[in-house]
């Protein structure tokens, strides 16, 4: 039995043993392919952002504060902002007509 066991951990570890390290070239071939699929998932949506598309193009004026999420903003067009990053605070910024242009997380 003992012999048994022994040898089927032999087999095991020269199977282990048996396949050569990645090269460098397969390694940053899994990297890119890594890297790509990260740049394809869509990133997450942390501020509620898809359920105030709607305001594209409304005017910022016209805005109901109550309406947006807690600590939202609205950054007018020209005007300076601050630069923390907040993932869940929403940020509109108005264009130069006073009309919502974009928003973002952030």
């Amino acid at each position: 039995m003992k012999r048994w066991i022994f040898g089927a951990v032999l087999v095991l570890l020269g199977a282990c043993m048996s396949a050569p390290p990645p090269t460098y070239r397969e390694l940053e071939q899994m990297a890119n392919r890594q890297q790509g699929e990260a740049i394809a998932r869509p990133p997450p949506d942390t501020c509620h952002m898809s359920e105030h598309q709607g305001l594209i193009g409304a005017a910022g004026a016209g805005i109901d504060p109550a309406t947006l999420p807690a600590g939202a903003r609205v950054i007018c067009f020209g005007c300076m902002a601050t630069m923390d990053f907040r993932a869940d605070r929403l940020t509109l910024q108005l264009g130069p007509d006073g009309k919502v242009a974009s928003m973002r997380c952030g």
